[in-house]
């Protein structure tokens, strides 16, 4: 069974927290992204040069062209002080997301263990 889900919602935290680490051009990022990431999620390039886009319209990143490597130029990104600031927004909001799923989890498991569901290929929801 599939779901539309929305594994894109905290590209831009992930993205932000990567940059922690120093500037880098935005195939970096995304390779850094599809090594994370599961592969179920499909993250494409685009969507990481998108979110790039909106966070340094909103202030978050800066960009600049890096002439230094061969071959053609590159657009190198660096978190500003409004990022850092934003990635706590985003880490206080991924911890409370947490809270939540576990609250669910430790529910559902409860009715699993009593035999109300079944998990596929394990029937004792361990």
């Amino acid at each position: 069974m599939e779901f539309n889900s929305k594994q894109n919602r905290h590209l831009p935290a992930f993205l932000l927290l990567f940059l922690l680490d120093g500037e880098v051009h935005g195939g970096a990022l995304w390779n850094r992204i599809r090594t994370m990431l599961p592969e179920e999620w499909n993250i494409d390039s685009g969507a990481v040069y998108r979110v790039l886009r909106d966070l340094e319209q909103r202030g978050s990143v800066q960009s600049t062209w890096s002439m230094d490597e061969s071959g053609p130029p590159k657009r190198v990104y660096c978190i500003t002080d409004a990022g850092k600031q934003e990635l706590m927004w985003w880490r206080k909001d991924i911890q409370l997301r947490k809270q939540n799923l576990e609250s669910f989890l430790q529910m559902i498991d409860k009715h699993i263990r009593a035999g109300a569901l079944k998990l596929e290929g394990d029937g004792n929801g361990e």
